[in-house]
């Protein structure tokens, strides 16, 4: 079973903070050191043998090299399936012995036309897990997740007019988190309302788990105590309350109750996981300068940072704010990114985009938002790393779509979500008021609505955000709502 590590959140004592806010890694310092070799005086473990059945912990050699089992294996030769953790490998290079030698490179990754692979570690194996893109089964649940991502961008520039960054990695965010984060994504069907029906999805529904999407501390209340303005849990965004599952008289003890059933839904669950990356983003600005003048370790070059992001196209807001999610406020990264991002120049932004960055880095924290990169990437056949950081191959997947399809995902993602209305009551969006602001959408974008577009296409995909971008916008306009409210009351 794979559970998210930022499940348990780092916690910092007082005293400890002074020293955290003097981290500032730097891109080389998260860079992967070269192998070297190694003057091995192990001795050799008895040679493999196919014919072995090895236990976990088992060790056994070839060409001058002890591998550890990772588990029960037969007939698994470890010279070519050897990884890290996470990496999906039964092998794990223990060490050289008898002599001096330099562990094999792990094999580079299958491209294989119209398909994601996914749950791996860059520079360590290849994908445990794919889902095979040619039938269509997983277009709804792509789209349904895009649709958030758009609706994530739209939240951040409504709290902060005029920011940048890079559409593909925000918009795509939501999805890239599912793969990584979902236990079994690839059994998804498209005949079901549930992002997972299988039976290792209850895993992820346990207490306090947050779902598919791992969104563990959703019960919280980010801002409260001596903290203002308090109130910054999902609970208090008025759009999605009423789907949420539990209320604001029960919010304390959710983390001892099963997550809701509506965090698996395909259509609610991207969204509400959308508003916790907002949450995120919100929170890391409000909760900056705490109380009695102490300042978290983020501040204040979190803010300085989404300043300099005004100026700086396609940057790395999308990395920041997902090692938020990932390991936490307190971890590190955090902070270390938003240094590097009040600084940032174009040349920040390359080196932070590089894959090098991260290539056969074993800290799941580090690699997480390069994972969530790196399945877009082949989502949007952007070239990926192979056998290096630096040798790439070019995805050949398409995820082709009707307009009209994009309009009735785009209609059911909005009829899970709410607003108050003019009476001042909480109620869900209709069909109609999401297909009006859709079709005008459509107008504005110059898109028409008999076209086919395809994610896997650069101009295609900047239409479909396009689209989703002006349909949010006028669907809020045609409501009389902001979607980023907040609310201390129970819809």
């Amino acid at each position: 079973m794979r559970v998210k590590k930022s499940t348990m959140h780092p916690v910092l004592t007082l005293s400890s903070l002074s020293a955290v806010t003097k981290v500032a890694l730097t891109i080389a310092s998260l860079a992967v050191m070269p192998l070297q070799a190694v003057h091995a005086s192990t001795t050799c473990a008895a040679a493999w043998s196919a014919a072995t059945v090895y236990n976990t912990g088992d060790v056994a050699s070839e060409n001058g090299i002890n591998y550890q089992a990772n588990w029960w294996t037969q007939g698994n030769d470890p010279a070519t399936s050897s990884g890290g953790s996470g990496s999906g490998q039964p092998w794990t290079v223990q060490s050289s012995c008898g002599g001096s030698t330099t562990p094999p490179p792990p094999p580079p990754p299958v491209i294989t036309p119209d398909t994601i692979g996914f749950h791996l570690l860059l520079g360590s194996g290849t994908a445990q897990d794919q889902i095979a893109l040619t039938s269509g089964n997983y277009t709804d649940l792509i789209l349904s997740n895009v649709i958030a991502g758009v609706m994530y961008g739209h939240l951040v520039q409504e709290y902060d007019p005029g920011i940048q960054f890079d559409k593909d990695y925000l918009y795509g965010s939501i999805f890239g988190q599912l793969l990584q984060e979902n236990i079994a994504t690839e059994y998804y069907v498209d005949t079901s309302t549930l992002i997972d029906p299988s039976p290792n999805q209850a895993a992820v529904m346990g207490a306090g788990q947050g779902g598919p999407y791992q969104i563990n501390n959703y019960a919280a209340d980010m801002v409260s105590g001596s903290y203002t303005p308090a109130g910054h849990s999902l609970i208090n965004y008025a759009a999605i309350q009423k789907n949420i599952g539990y209320t604001m008289a029960t919010a304390a003890t959710q983390y001892s109750k099963p997550t809701p059933p509506s965090f698996n839904n395909k259509y609610y669950g991207p969204m509400l996981t959308a508003y916790f990356h907002y949450n995120d983003f919100v929170s890391l600005i409000v909760t900056g300068p705490g109380p009695g003048g102490w300042v978290t370790p983020w501040q204040p070059a979190y803010n300085n940072a989404l300043a300099n992001f005004k100026t700086l196209p396609n940057n790395f807001l999308d990395v920041l704010l997902n090692v938020a999610y990932n390991q936490g406020y307190y971890g590190g990264l955090v902070g270390s990114y938003s240094s590097l991002g009040a600084t940032a120049t174009a040349a920040t932004v390359a080196s932070v985009n590089s894959y090098s960055s991260v290539w056969g880095v074993q800290d799941t924290y580090q690699q997480y938002p390069y994972q969530v990169r790196y399945y877009l990437d082949q989502l949007y056949n952007n070239p990926i790393p192979t056998t290096s950081a630096t040798t790439f191959a070019t995805p050949d997947n398409h995820v082709a779509f009707s307009v009209a399809t994009l309009e009735g995902i785009f209609s059911n993602v909005f009829q899970t979500i709410d607003y108050v209305n003019s009476s001042g009551v909480g109620t869900y969006i209709s069909a109609t008021q999401a297909s009006t602001a859709f079709n005008q959408a459509l107008t504005q974008a110059g898109v028409a609505s008999s076209a086919t577009l395809d994610l896997g296409n650069a101009t295609d995909r900047a239409a479909t955000f396009r689209v989703l971008e002006y349909a949010i916008g006028d669907l809020e306009t045609n409501l009389g709502t902001q979607f980023n409210a907040t609310t201390n009351s129970q819809l």
